[in-house]
């Protein structure tokens, strides 16, 4: 016969099953693909792109000036450990490369206590970690602060800026600012011909 639990058992069950199926929903929301406009083309397009209202608890926090960027370790975590060994798709590949760029985004972090209540920082970004930081805003799944705001910023403008000037020439950026600021406060080299 099976054990039945006690009736004082089934909040902390349920804030368990809850707390399970948020990180699944959370998890699907940030692996879902983002879709760019095309590479190697003329196009000046820009999307707004919500983030989270909420800091993740734990986090990392990557300061940018007036910006601070606030990530989720444990997302960064559980990408790094999905890279496969090898690869044998373009899908495999990428899996491979970004979670590469999240181990090494999780290991520049120092455990520094910040103002924002993330017990890690990370004050400088290489190339790996700008793609991973730009992949997270791009999914929606960071949370970002403006100097002297009270409230996170609700979304960020993600402009994709690319010209061709001939089949060899070209160059396209990405560049992430706050509506209502002057300038971006991420760029990041796109491709280039």
């Amino acid at each position: 016969m099976p054990e039945t639990l006690p009736p004082s058992a089934y909040p902390r069950y349920r804030s368990t099953l809850f707390s399970i199926a948020l990180m699944l929903v959370s998890t699907a929301l940030t692996a879902a693909p983002v879709v760019r406009p095309p590479s190697g083309t003329d196009v000046d397009e820009t999307r707004m792109v919500s983030q989270r209202t909420a800091p993740p608890q734990p986090c990392i926090a990557v300061p940018l000036g007036r910006v601070t960027v606030l990530l989720d370790p444990q997302e960064l975590a559980a990408r790094a450990a999905a890279r496969p060994a090898q690869w044998t798709t373009e899908s495999e590949r990428m899996a491979l490369i970004e979670g590469q760029r999240a181990a090494a985004l999780l290991a520049a972090a120092t455990a520094t206590a910040t103002a924002h209540g993330c017990s890690h920082t990370v004050t400088t970004l290489d190339a790996q970690a700008q793609y991973t930081l730009l992949a997270a805003l791009e999914a929606g799944s960071a949370t970002v602060l403006v100097a002297g705001d009270k409230r996170p910023a609700a979304a960020v403008a993600i402009r994709y800026l690319g010209t061709r000037c001939g089949p060899l020439c070209g160059r396209g950026h990405i560049m992430v600012s706050v509506p209502g600021q002057s300038a971006p406060f991420l760029v990041q080299d796109w491709w280039v011909s």
